[in-house]
Parts: structure tokens; C-alpha cells; sequence
């Protein structure tokens, strides 16, 4: 009698929802593969789970660079009582991640797997992705945060015949964070024979060389925060612009092959270069109460209180010079403050992106080893100001199936 009880019981508990899903989620993935590939130039292993431990190096550069607009010429002007507007000057900062080491463990079965890595360099965050591949396509997820406060500046400058050029690495005095999120998608036109995952997350195996066009889009936000009260001098070199915001569609078409040079080994190369369809960047600009432009010597302490309510000095000025011991003394930036002064969002032209890959990979028998690095490379502009970022990546991968 009890045994007829449990019997039906496991029965019902073995055929829940969740198994059911699991177990249609698993046959669909398998048919995706051992239907669609050419077995004597791709293997599907029958020990479909995989467990990667993923060591990594990476640096993200954020390029801004702003060409004074009229406005601030006219600003220039007027405090320096010179004519400055045939003055064409440039700058560019360079937000530099710092060059970071990340130990990760990516899960998954097949094509389909999530991963998360962990930065050991302070301030660079964490980093979570997502993927999910085929025989005919490619699907991953990544997101990413760091903040710093180490930038790289270059500047030129040119009024008629005088020419100025400097390079210098300073330290902002508040962290700018940087935001990213990538959603990246391709098509394999001939997947019978050649397998993108069989180099970068090893789901199947490349037995023989064989290549392919690739048709690829993608998804690209991001966002960049200087808005900090601290960064009033970064603010106002960037035309005013505090934070930006872009989202960014792009398509492309590529081609990757993978070379076979004996048994168990494989060598990639892939890339993908693309042109932005979709292009919106939003700004936040600010103002601040403090300006570079203005001499010091023009008596700094004769401004007296600030009025917040207002946005003025007791003397009836908007902005007070920067002290000349400004890195030393560091009193005066409890006086510092920045406000809101607009939003503008604008859809910019067409832009060509980069989309790179390379790697080498042993295969044995249940478990494999490879190395491989990425380039990305994206850009946007609004107005004066033109944004170029640079995302690579050296990873290496040991993992096991079962």
C-alpha cells in the first residue's frame, strides 16, 4: 500500500514544471547542433555541461574629445580682453581604466551559459555576461562599471601663426564612472562547417579548417558620469557636459575562419566592422561657481559667501578663480558647486565600429585549454564633442565537461 503511494508521488515530482522545461530547453539545444553540422568538420561532445574557469586582463579607454565651441570663446573673450575667436583649440581626456586582472567561472550547458567574473583592482568593479550559441547564430550579453580618477590629457591649440601642444597625466579630483552594456548577435552563413563557439567557449569541436561570412548586429550603452562638484574644471573643458548617455544600434558583416593545424588544436581569427544605424547620445550639462579662466590674481578673496539661491558671490560675480596652491590647500572646494543647467539629446550620424577576436584553443579528452583577446571599438559625437571607446580583453580559459 505504501509503496503505491510513493511510487505515483515521485512520478508526479520527477514530471513538474521545472523538469519538463529543463528537459525541452536541453532536447532543443541538442537538436540545434547534431542536426545542423557537418560531423566531419564539427564534433558535438556527449558530455554537454561545461565548467570554465576564466582568468582575464582587461583595460576600457574612453576617448573625449571637445573643440571649444563659440560660447566658450566668446566666455574666453571676455575674461582674458583679447579676441579669441579665430582660436581653434582642442583637447582630449583620456579615461583610462586601469589595466585589471579578473578570475571568473563560466556555467553552462551547450551553447547556453552564464558567467561572472570578479576584478581584482580596486575601483574596476565586476563584470557579468550572458551567452547563448548555435549552429547558425550567436547570442551574448555583457555588463560592465568602473570608476577612476587617473586621466591622460592632450591639448592643441592654434591662433593665426602661435601653435601650443601639451601632454600631461593628472588626477581628477573625484572618480568618473563609466557604465557599459553590450548585447552582441551573429549569423554564420555556412554553420555546417564552421563553429564561432568552437573557439570561444568550446560547446563544440572544429576537427577540420573551414571559414564563413558572418552577418552581426548589436546593441552598445553606455553611460559616463563627471558630474561630481569636484570635477567643476573637467566639466567646464568638456563644453559644460557633466554626464552622457548613448545608445547605440550597429550592423555589420564579417568573416572569421578557423584553421586546424593538427589534431586537438584550433586557431581563430574574426572581424567584424559595422556601421551605427541607431545613434541617440543625451548630455546633462552643469555650470559651476568656480572657472579656470579667470586669473587668480584678481583677488580671490573678495568674492565673499556664496548664495546658492541666487548662484552668485556676495560681490555680484557668478565665478571665482581656482586658487594657485589649488592642489595643496584644499579648503576652498568646500565652496565648490555645480547645478543643472539643461538636457539635450540628439541623434548623430552614422558612425564605423570594430568588432575583433583572435584565439587558440587545445581540445582533450573531457577538457580543454585556450587563450584568446577581443577589440571593441565604438564612437559617437555630440556637437563639439567627439567620444571613441576602446574595450579589449586577453582571456584564458581551462575547463572540463561532464
Amino acid at each position: 500500500m505504501l509503496v503505491c503511494m510513493v511510487v505515483p508521488v515521485n512520478a508526479q515530482q520527477e514530471d513538474s514544471w521545472t523538469h519538463r522545461t529543463t528537459r525541452t530547453i536541453k532536447q532543443r539545444l541538442d537538436s540545434s547542433l547534431f542536426k545542423k553540422v557537418d560531423t566531419s568538420y564539427i564534433e558535438v561532445p556527449k558530455k554537454a555541461w561545461r565548467v570554465i574557469l576564466r582568468p582575464k586582463v582587461n583595460q576600457m579607454d574612453t576617448r573625449m574629445t571637445s573643440t571649444f565651441d563659440d560660447d566658450l570663446l566668446a566666455k574666453m573673450s571676455e575674461y582674458w580682453e583679447a579676441d579669441l575667436s579665430r582660436l581653434n583649440f582642442k583637447w582630449t581626456m583620456s579615461l583610462k581604466q586601469p589595466m585589471s586582472t579578473s578570475v571568473g567561472v563560466w556555467v553552462g550547458y551547450r551553447g547556453l551559459g552564464f558567467g561572472y567574473s570578479q576584478s581584482l583592482t580596486k575601483h574596476v568593479g565586476r563584470h557579468f555576461s550572458f551567452s547563448s550559441t548555435g549552429a547558425k547564430y550567436g547570442l551574448s550579453f555583457s555588463l560592465r562599471r568602473f570608476s577612476t580618477d587617473n586621466l591622460q590629457v592632450n591639448m592643441h591649440g592654434d591662433l593665426d601663426e602661435e601653435q601650443m601642444d601639451a601632454k600631461d597625466e593628472m588626477h581628477s579630483f573625484a572618480p568618473i564612472k563609466v557604465v557599459s552594456g553590450f548585447l552582441d548577435g551573429y549569423y554564420v552563413f555556412n554553420g555546417r562547417r564552421y563553429s564561432q563557439a568552437a573557439a570561444y567557449n568550446q560547446s563544440v569541436i572544429q576537427r577540420r579548417s573551414a571559414g564563413s561570412f558572418l552577418l552581426g548586429f548589436s546593441w552598445y550603452q553606455s553611460s559616463i558620469d563627471l558630474s561630481d562638484r569636484l570635477n567643476s574644471d573637467i566639466i567646464m573643458a568638456s563644453n559644460d557636459i557633466g554626464k552622457i548617455k548613448v545608445q547605440q544600434g550597429n550592423i555589420g558583416v564579417g568573416y572569421g575562419y578557423n584553421w586546424v593545424p593538427a589534431r586537438n588544436w584550433l586557431m581563430n581569427v574574426m572581424v567584424m566592422p559595422s556601421v551605427s544605424v541607431y545613434n541617440r547620445v543625451k548630455v546633462t550639462k552643469y555650470a559651476s561657481n568656480y572657472s579656470e579662466l579667470i586669473e587668480a590674481e584678481e583677488g580671490i578673496g573678495d568674492y565673499g559667501a556664496w548664495d546658492s539661491n541666487k548662484h552668485q558671490w556676495a560681490n555680484g560675480e557668478k565665478e571665482k578663480p581656482f586658487p594657485e596652491d589649488d592642489e595643496v590647500d584644499l579648503s576652498w572646494q568646500d565652496d565648490i558647486e555645480v547645478w543643472e543647467t539643461g538636457r539635450e539629446t540628439k541623434n548623430t550620424r552614422w558612425r564605423v565600429n570594430i568588432n575583433a577576436r583572435a584565439g587558440i584553443t587545445y581540445f582533450g579528452k573531457d577538457w580543454f585549454a585556450s587563450i584568446h583577446g577581443q577589440l571593441h571599438r565604438f564612437s559617437y559625437d555630440h556637437n563639439e564633442t567627439d567620444i571613441s571607446l576602446y574595450d579589449w580583453f586577453v582571456r584564458g580559459a581551462l575547463g572540463i565537461r561532464f
